[in-house]
C-alpha cells in the first residue's frame, strides 16, 4: 500500500467556528456545485470528470456525495466544497462561505473580527486603492506626450500597444512631485505615499516620488489587484536598473508571481507553467502567444511562490537564461519546487539569451521547441554539478549524494527506476551503488544527510517511509470506521503517530467523532487546509478489505518501527558517549538497549 501524499498549498480557512462552517456543508450537495463547473459521470458511488485544475484526457477527478469531498488522483488537488469554491471561481475563505450559505440558506452571522484583524484588512485595501490610483496615473503618463521614452523603449523591445494594455504598463516621469500631485486631486496625502511605498523622504524632510524616470511594471496579485511597482530605467547610466516597491506587509516579492493573473487560465488549459525571470521575459512570452508564462521576480524561488502556483498546476517548467539557471539560489529553488510536490524541467535556452532575447531572436516555434526539450531536474542538476569535475571517487560520490534526495522524491516507482540509470550514466557509477545509497537515504536518512533540506526529508518522509505508510493506514481505516478509535487510544492514541500532520489529524478527528460516528464536514471545517489535502487523498484511495486484521497489522508494525528507531537512537548517542569518554552515559545506555534486547523487543 502506498499513499501518495501531496504537500499543502495555503492555509485558507479562518477563525469562523466549525459547526457553523460544517452546517453549510452538510447542506450542500458537492457534487451538483461541482456539476455546475465540471461534466461528472456516476461512477458505482462517486462520480468522475476531467479534472478542472489541470489538463488531462483521461478522467481522474473523483466526487464522492456520500463523503462529500473531492480529489484529483492526477494532480492530488482535494478537499471539501467550500476548497473547491475557492480554487475554481479564485475566492476568499469568507467569500466562499457566503456563497455556498446563501446557495444552502443557511444565514450566516456578522463577522466580528477583532480590532488587529480589522486594521490589516482596511490597511490592505487602502493599499490596494491607493496603489489602483498609482497604476492609472503612470498607464496615463505613457500615453501622453512626455512619455515618449518608455514608448520608444517598449517599440525598441517590440512590445506592442495590446500586450502593454494588457499588462497595465505605465510611465513614471523624471518630475520630482508628478505622482504625488495627481494623488493629492485626489484627496490623497503625501504620508498616504509614503506609508505605502510610492514615495520616499529626503534627509531633508521633503516627500518625493519614488518612482521618476522610469518604465513601471505593475505587480498584482492572483486576483488582479495592484500590489506594487517595478521601475526599469531608461538608460544604463541610471542605477538601480530596476526598483521595487518596498517590501511592506501588503508588498512581498515571496508570495508574488509577476503577470499570474494573466496566467492563470493559460497554465491551467496547458497543463504547465513557465516560470522565467524578469518582467520583459513574461511579457515577450505572452506577446508571442505563450499565456502560461510567469516571473519569479528574482532567481531564488521561494516556498510561498510555490504553493500559489500549486493551485493551478502541478508542473512546471524553468527558463531562466544561462547565467542565472546555473547558479547556487537557482538550484535550492528547483529542488524547493520538487519538495512541494512539482514535476520540475528545466529549459537550457541556446546562445546564452534570456527568453525574450531568445524569443524575439528565433520566434515562436524556436521557442516551442525549447519548451518541449526541457530535460527533468534531476538530469539537469546532474548535468550541472557532473561539469565541475568527476575525476575522483569523492567526486563522484559527493554528486550522488546531491542527487539522491531528488531520486527519493521521484512520486513513482518507475520514476525511480529511470532516475538511478541516469544518475548511474551522469555520476560513473554502476547502478548497484546507486540504489544502495537511495535505499540508505530511505531507511536511515535522516542524520546521515546533513547536507539535505530539512522540508525534503520530511517531504519524502510523509511520502514512502514504511512507518509513515503505516500511521496513514491507521488514519484511513479510523476516517472510514471510527470504532477503531477506542482501541487507538488504548495502544498510544495521538502518540502513536510520528508525523506531526497526522497527530493534528488524529487531534481533530478524536474531537469530533461521536459515538463512532463521523461528521466528515465537520471534520473539514476543523482542519487547515494542509490536513483537509491528506483526508481526501486517503479517503479517494481504495477501502480496505479485512480492517480487524490491517489494524493490528498496521498497530504492531508501528510500535515495532518506533522500538527499532529508539535503539538505533541509542546506538548513536552510545556512539557519541563513547567519543567524549562519558563513562556514566555510557552505562545508562547500555542499560537501556539490554533491557529492548532482553524483553526481545528491539525490532
Amino acid at each position: 500500500m502506498c499513499f501518495a501524499l501531496r504537500p499543502v498549498v495555503v492555509k485558507l480557512r479562518g477563525s469562523v467556528p466549525g459547526e457553523l462552517v460544517a452546517e453549510v456543508l452538510e447542506r450542500t450537495d458537492i457534487v451538483t456545485l461541482i456539476a455546475d463547473h465540471v461534466r461528472l459521470v456516476k461512477r458505482g458511488q462517486r462520480y468522475v470528470g476531467l479534472c478542472p485544475f489541470h489538463q488531462e484526457r483521461t478522467p481522474s477527478f473523483t466526487v464522492s456525495r456520500e463523503k462529500q469531498f473531492f480529489y484529483c488522483f492526477g494532480c492530488g488537488t482535494g478537499g471539501d466544497a467550500l476548497k473547491f469554491l475557492m480554487l475554481q471561481e479564485q475566492l476568499t475563505f469568507p467569500e466562499a462561505l457566503k456563497r455556498l450559505a446563501d446557495r444552502a440558506g443557511v444565514k450566516l452571522p456578522e463577522a466580528r473580527l477583532d480590532p488587529a484583524a480589522l486594521e490589516r484588512r482596511r490597511e490592505e485595501e487602502e493599499a490596494c486603492r491607493i496603489n489602483e490610483l498609482a497604476a492609472r496615473f503612470f498607464a496615463e503618463q505613457l500615453r501622453e506626450a512626455g512619455g515618449a521614452p518608455a514608448r520608444q523603449y517598449l517599440e525598441k523591445r517590440g512590445i506592442t500597444p495590446e500586450i502593454t494594455s494588457k499588462f497595465g504598463l505605465g510611465f513614471a516621469a523624471p518630475s520630482r512631485r508628478g505622482l504625488l500631485t495627481f494623488l493629492q486631486r485626489e484627496g490623497r496625502s503625501a504620508e498616504e505615499a509614503l506609508r505605502y511605498g510610492l514615495a520616499v523622504r529626503l534627509e531633508s524632510g521633503e516627500i518625493i516620488d519614488r518612482f521618476r524616470g522610469r518604465l513601471i511594471f505593475p505587480i498584482t496579485d492572483a486576483r488582479g489587484r495592484v500590489r506594487g511597482f517595478g521601475g526599469r530605467a531608461l538608460d544604463d547610466a541610471t542605477l538601480p536598473k530596476y526598483l521595487n516597491s518596498p517590501e511592506t506587509s501588503f508588498f512581498n516579492k515571496r508570495d508574488l508571481l509577476y503577470a499570474l493573473f494573466q496566467a492563470r487560465e493559460a497554465i491551467r488549459a496547458a497543463g504547465f507553467a513557465v516560470i522565467v525571470e524578469g518582467y520583459l521575459d513574461a511579457i515577450t512570452a505572452h506577446q508571442f502567444g505563450f499565456g502560461n508564462v510567469v516571473a519569479s521576480l528574482g532567481t531564488s524561488l521561494t516556498r510561498e511562490q510555490g504553493r500559489l502556483l500549486l493551485r493551478y498546476t502541478g508542473a512546471v517548467i524553468i527558463a531562466y537564461d544561462s547565467d542565472a539557471a546555473g547558479n547556487a539560489a537557482t538550484l535550492r529553488g528547483l529542488d524547493l519546487l520538487q519538495e512541494i510536490g512539482f514535476r520540475v524541467r528545466v529549459v537550457s535556452i541556446p546562445q546564452g539569451k534570456d527568453p525574450d532575447e531568445f524569443l524575439r531572436a528565433a520566434g515562436r516555434e524556436a521557442w516551442k521547441s525549447a519548451v518541449a526539450g526541457a530535460v527533468p531536474l534531476l538530469e539537469y542538476k546532474g548535468n550541472f554539478l557532473a561539469a565541475k569535475g568527476l575525476g575522483t571517487a569523492a567526486e563522484k560520490m559527493a554528486v550522488l549524494h546531491a542527487l539522491v534526495p531528488n531520486l527519493a522524491l521521484l512520486p513513482t516507482a518507475a520514476e525511480r527506476e529511470e532516475g538511478i540509470q541516469a544518475v548511474s550514466k551522469i555520476t560513473g557509477l554502476n547502478w548497484e551503488i546507486v540504489r544502495g545509497e537511495l535505499d540508505c537515504f530511505l531507511e536511515k536518512g535522516q542524520k546521515s544527510w546533513l547536507n539535505t533540506s530539512k522540508a525534503a526529508k520530511n517531504k519524502y518522509a510523509s511520502v514512502v517511509d514504511a512507518r509513515k505508510k503505516a500511521e496513514a493506514g491507521v488514519l484511513k481505516l479510523l476516517l472510514e470506521e471510527p470504532g477503531f478509535l477506542p482501541r487507538t487510544e488504548a495502544v498510544g492514541g495521538r502518540e502513536l503517530f510520528s508525523d506531526p500532520q497526522y497527530r493534528r489529524i488524529y487531534a481533530v478527528l478524536r474531537e469530533v467523532a461521536v459515538r463512532e460516528e463521523l461528521r466528515l464536514p465537520l471534520l473539514f471545517a476543523r482542519l487547515e487546509e494542509e490536513d483537509q489535502e491528506v483526508v481526501a487523498t486517503l479517503l479517494a484511495e481504495q477501502s480496505f478489505s479485512g480492517a480487524e486484521a490491517l489494524f493490528t497489522e498496521f498497530v504492531n508494525f508501528i510500535r515495532k518501527r518506533a522500538r527499532r528507531e529508539q535503539k538505533q537512537g541509542l546506538l548513536l548517542d552510545l556512539k557519541a558517549a563513547e567519543k567524549t569518554g562519558n563513562t556514566e552515559r555510557m552505562r545508562q545506555i547500555l542499560s537501556a538497549l539490554q533491557a529492548l534486547i532482553g524483553n526481545g523487543k528491539e525490532g
